[in-house]
C-alpha cells in the first residue's frame, strides 16, 4: 500500500476536476526560444499551471521558461 501512496504525483492529484489554463506561449515560440522539441509540452504545461494565478508577465514568463528546460532531463 505505501508504493501506491508514494507512486502517485500528489501536484498531479491536487489539480484533479480543475480546468486546464491556455498555455501562454505557442510551440514555435518556445522552439524560437530555444527550447528542445522533446522539451516543449512539459514547459508548456508548466508554464499553464504558473499563468492560473496571474501574477507573471509574459516576459517573466520566458525566462522561466527557459530555467524550466534547463531542469528536465
Amino acid at each position: 500500500m505505501a508504493k501506491v501512496l508514494w507512486g502517485v504525483d500528489p501536484l498531479a492529484v491536487s489539480r484533479l476536476g480543475q480546468k486546464q489554463s491556455k498555455p501562454p506561449f505557442t510551440k514555435k515560440e518556445l522552439a524560437r526560444i530555444g527550447i528542445p522539441a522533446r522539451k516543449i509540452e512539459r514547459v508548456q504545461a508548466e508554464l499553464a499551471r504558473l499563468t492560473a494565478d496571474k501574477t507573471l508577465t509574459r516576459a517573466e514568463l520566458g525566462q522561466l521558461a527557459e530555467e524550466i528546460a534547463a531542469v528536465l532531463l
